[in-house]
């Protein structure tokens, strides 16, 4: 048996609470309960696949009465995906649903008309500059992300169609992705990296406007990309906190599942919440 990897510098009850308060701060514009309302697969309308939420192959809803309204982003947003990823996995793609400024490629191609000027690319790098040191973020109009396993995103960043962008970093986040790697949890999942780097630049830009505010720099403004991979989040810390004689996979980092009733709380309809007497 591998051993398990222990990476998490806070105790679990530290971690357990920033991520909920995390998660109930986030002002999606459909609860969590309502996608858990949908029984089912259901076909696709495009290729007639039967899919839970979203066709991950023709980027559709099946479920469009609880989906998110389209979101719309301060700014252009191109994943280039790696051909070796599986479709299904990818959590870029499921965002992709829910906004139409968030645009797939698949790897070889990349975006081709994106000016030098206007773009950056997210990719952690000592030729990498911090987000927050970027000055002039209103020329910044298209920012362009690799999803891929680390390894695979290299050959993907050296390609002369991508390295020529501006490469910049974002501050430290703490991943909660549910798919094993072998760095540690501050790689983040895309979907996470698209979040945190759009949140970023939202409250930069706001810092730097002349007129002061007693409002927050950051106003919820794009917590709908994380929907899916939010709720898929919790569905896995309720499938083990419930059964505790499942283990989880070793190859990931010890103390990744967090047992705990919140996790049920937070996908909760209003109804049976006020029947049980909880309050969330």
């Amino acid at each position: 048996m591998k051993r398990v990897r222990e990476v998490y510098t806070e105790g679990a009850e530290e971690r357990r609470r920033k991520i909920i308060d995390f998660i109930r701060s986030l002002q999606f514009s459909v609860p969590l309960y309502r996608l858990r309302q949908q029984e089912g697969r259901r076909p696709c309308a495009n290729c007639g696949k039967r899919r839970q939420y979203y066709c991950y192959d023709c980027l559709t809803v099946v479920h469009p009465e609880s989906h998110p309204p389209p979101l719309f982003l301060p700014l252009n947003v191109y994943v280039i995906l790696h051909p070796g990823e599986i479709r299904g996995k990818s959590t870029s793609l499921a965002a992709s649903t829910i906004s139409p400024d968030l645009h797939i490629v698949e790897y070889p191609k990349v975006p081709s008309s994106l000016e030098l000027e206007s773009t950056l690319v997210l990719y952690p790098s000592s030729q990498s500059t911090e987000l927050s040191d970027i000055k002039d973020l209103d020329s910044v109009k298209n920012v362009v992300f690799i999803d891929s396993t680390w390894q695979q995103s290299k050959a993907i960043a050296r390609d002369e169609r991508v390295c020529r962008f501006k490469k910049v970093r974002i501050k430290s986040q703490m991943s909660l992705f549910w798919r094993f790697q072998n760095n540690d949890p501050t790689y983040l999942a895309t979907v996470e990296a698209i979040y945190f780097f759009l949140r970023e630049f939202i409250s930069n830009k706001r810092k730097h406007c002349a007129e002061e505010s007693k409002e927050p720099l950051y106003r919820g403004d794009v917590d709908d990309l994380l929907f899916y991979y939010i709720n898929q989040y919790v569905a896995v810390q309720q499938r083990y906190s419930h059964d505790t004689t499942m283990q989880y996979t070793t190859r990931h980092f010890d103390g990744y599942i967090l047992p705990s009733s919140s996790w049920d709380e937070l996908v909760a309809s209003p109804l049976k919440d006020l029947k049980e007497g909880n309050v969330i």
